[in-house]
């Protein structure tokens, strides 16, 4: 931990001798290492309640945006299953400080609608894919309830982003499709998502509903994806059967070439040791994974959803196994 941080002190300054030196525009400057929050202000408003008539339900929502001037592309972001959206603000408000809304849904199995009534479990799937497109659907109705956000929204930037099973959606929405029971094989996939991060997603396997996503669903990933995990996290979708912590980096070894990401933690576990999703879950407590991971997702987003150029060479020209004492790699393809 000492060695990583003092690493990440000499690559800080180094790049600010380097820009000083330069005197280069903000727009021209490379991108650097940096685990300090953005430039902007974190505002949440929590449990936003709007109407799906298609799906007969109201869908719960945690608003979280930037305080700032101009408009700011939406991260859409499905939690894990039966957790709190609030519990990965490690993550999500660090997207927000650079420049994001975040969407975060309170999908059916979220705790804060209270007990899940089993009788939902069966649709599970298909009311979160649909979640997620509602909210899309939905930014006049959530610009008109947060008035003081009015106009912030850019309409033409969109991230799909996940964890587990909201990993495994989102999976869905940028291309896998789904097989039911009887064979039909349904694609809950949205063309307005630029781009997917999935944290800790999952690979080919039957649900616990006896539907399926096979390996050959990964074949219609055909946007750019961001995939993380770690060597600790094995896997399951609810029933007995374990996988290994590979499965999990399934999203990026299966889908088809072309700006795709994999980045792996070394004795990295499902919830970053209790910093994301479930608080009394994992090992110990992951601060530095959960900066890892935070910083290499941001620059994936800046690099597709704002078409930054310096954060793709950033991408694909940074030693994350040096600097990060051999903690993490990442790959592309």
């Amino acid at each position: 931990m000492k060695q990583f941080f003092q690493t990440r002190a000499v690559v800080a300054l180094f790049a600010v001798l380097f820009l000083s030196a330069c005197g280069l525009p903000q727009s021209d400057q490379p991108r650097v290492w940096n685990t300090a929050p953005g430039p902007y202000q974190v505002k949440h408003v929590d449990a936003l309640v709007l109407n799906d008539a298609g799906q007969d339900r109201d869908v719960q929502m945690q608003v979280s945006y930037p305080v700032g001037k101009g408009t700011f592309p939406v991260v859409v972001f499905s939690h894990g299953a039966f957790c709190y959206p609030q519990n990965y603000r490690a993550i999500t408000d660090f997207w927000v400080s650079n420049g994001y809304v975040v969407v975060a849904l309170d999908h059916l199995d979220s705790p804060n609608l209270g007990k899940i009534n089993p009788r939902v479990l069966p649709i599970l799937q298909e009311a979160r894919a649909k979640d997620l497109s509602f909210v899309l659907d939905s930014l006049d109705d959530i610009e008109v309830s947060i008035p003081e956000f009015a106009g912030k929204l850019d309409r033409e930037r969109f991230a799909v982003a996940g964890h587990s099973f909201g990993g495994m959606i989102s999976e869905v929405m940028v291309g896998a499709p789904i097989t039911r029971p009887d064979g039909e094989v349904v694609s809950y996939a949205d063309e307005r998502f630029d781009a997917a991060v999935i944290i800790s997603g999952v690979g080919p396997a039957a649900m616990v509903d006896k539907s399926r996503l096979t390996e050959a669903a990964f074949d219609s990933i055909n946007r750019p994806l961001f995939a993380s995990g770690g060597t600790l996290d094995t896997g399951n979708v609810g029933t007995r059967e374990q996988f290994p912590w590979e499965w999990r980096m399934s999203p990026y070894t299966l889908s088809p070439p072309e700006d795709k990401y994999s980045l792996v933690l070394e004795n990295g576990d499902h919830y970053l040791g209790g910093e994301i999703c479930r608080p009394n879950r994992g090992g110990d407590n992951d601060p530095q994974g959960v900066e890892i991971v935070r910083v290499l997702n941001t620059a994936f987003l800046d690099a597709y959803v704002k078409n930054d150029s310096a954060a793709k060479e950033f991408l694909r020209t940074v030693d994350v196994s040096s600097i990060t004492s051999e903690r993490a790699a990442l790959e592309y393809k």
